[in-house]
């Protein structure tokens, strides 16, 4: 069976997450990606660790064997006239270009161009460059993260950059079927910092009705007004942590479940969240006495709805086999680091099924392209590596 996007051409010459993501997402459902990357330095994420073996190379960062996996990957400096010349004859044969900086003189001819950038393509930072921790404090992400009394805290990874990314897939395919049904094409402008104001559109939307700003609850649920049925927080126990959630519906079951009839009294049913801190020492007490699993079967067991606290390592181990009966976590074997087990599919469709391959070595693809595709002879390839522009 064929992908759903499966006869679509991108050319990929964006760097980092958020552009790196949004091809991913295409490669995933079937597009041909080619991913054009400097000579002997490649895309960033190459540079990004950490890397099998904590020694650096460009061909075994985590981030490059994920977020490049199932794409082709060409090497072009674009940024000398010869390089130029080419990329425009990559993006004539194409329907998407997706950038960070547009590359100069590139007519995209049909192509729907996606371009991928802090700020956006106008307004006064257009021009700005940011990090992840820069977009996420610009776009109201970080500052909704911590404890209350504590400076804002980052969260793990890039997570406004993915989710970016994934505004830009979905902008993509929008912009995909306008030019198809209508002919005309248009560019895609995502800003990675109005993505992460999106992210947290409900929390500026309650701000903006109530005139009240979300303030950081650290690990507790955040948002809630009085007469929330608080518990829903973090708590440790004794091999770890566990998310602990009161059952809405019948706010007494936590009270007479930890056996804490205190949690019961009607001032604090009235107001769980505003007694947080009793409600938080009387599960201590429980959770102190048992392991993540078992809290979390005796919870669960009388329809109280905790759930174990993972790290990556244990989900991949995936001791409840629940990953394992969806063959989620499948193994690429890569020329250089050999057997890689990959997330699977965000997404599953019944009759277009995701794509699963691995990420391609730097320039792996160059023949195949600029040869097979393209035309050219190898001597033209040999002599264009010679003067460095592949």
């Amino acid at each position: 069976m064929t992908g759903a996007l499966d006869g679509l051409r991108v050319i990929d010459v964006s760097e980092g997450v958020a552009g790196g993501y949004c091809t991913k997402l295409l490669a995933g459902f079937g597009a041909d990606v080619v991913k054009v990357e400097l000579p002997f330095r490649g895309d960033s994420l190459r540079r990004a660790g950490p890397f099998q073996a904590d020694v650096p190379s460009i061909e075994t960062s985590a981030l490059h064997l994920h977020l490049n996996a199932g794409k082709r990957s060409v090497t072009l400096d674009w940024r000398c006239p010869s390089g130029r010349a080419l990329l425009r004859r990559l993006v004539e044969r194409a329907d998407v270009l997706v950038v960070c900086d547009p590359p100069p003189e590139i007519h995209a001819g049909r192509a729907v161009v996606t371009q991928v950038t802090p700020f956006g393509a106008a307004g006064r930072r257009a021009a700005w460059r940011a990090t992840e921790i820069v977009a996420g404090a610009a776009g109201g992400y970080l500052g909704m993260t911590g404890d209350p009394d504590r400076e804002p805290v980052k969260p793990y990874g890039q997570i406004v950059g993915y989710y970016a990314g994934l505004q830009a897939a979905l902008g993509t395919l929008a912009a995909l079927a306008v030019r198809d049904r209508t002919g005309k094409k248009q560019t895609v402008d995502v800003s990675v910092a109005e993505a992460a104001a999106f992210l947290v559109g409900g929390a500026l939307q309650r701000s903006a009705v109530t005139g009240r700003a979300i303030e950081r609850n650290g690990a507790r649920v955040v948002g809630f007004g009085d007469g929330y049925h608080y518990p829903s927080t973090v708590r440790p126990c004794r091999d770890g942590w566990v998310h602990a959630h009161s059952h809405n519906r019948f706010p007494e079951l936590l009270g007479a479940f930890i056996q804490e009839p205190s949690l019961n009294a009607p001032e604090l049913l009235a107001d769980r969240l505003g007694h947080a801190d009793t409600v938080d020492a009387a599960l201590d007490r429980w959770l102190a006495e048992r392991d993540r699993w078992t809290a979390v079967a005796e919870a669960q067991e009388v329809r109280l709805p905790f759930v174990e606290v993972l790290n990556p390592g244990e989900v991949v181990d995936d001791r409840l086999g629940q990953h394992r009966a969806r063959g989620f976590f499948p193994e690429i074997e890569h020329p250089v680091v050999g057997a890689v087990r990959q997330p699977g599919p965000p997404v599953r469709m019944t009759r277009t099924p995701w794509r699963t391959a691995r990420a391609p070595l730097l320039g792996e693809h160059n023949a195949a392209v600029y040869c097979g595709e393209l035309g050219l002879e190898p001597r033209d390839l040999a002599r264009l590596a010679a003067a460095g522009v592949l």
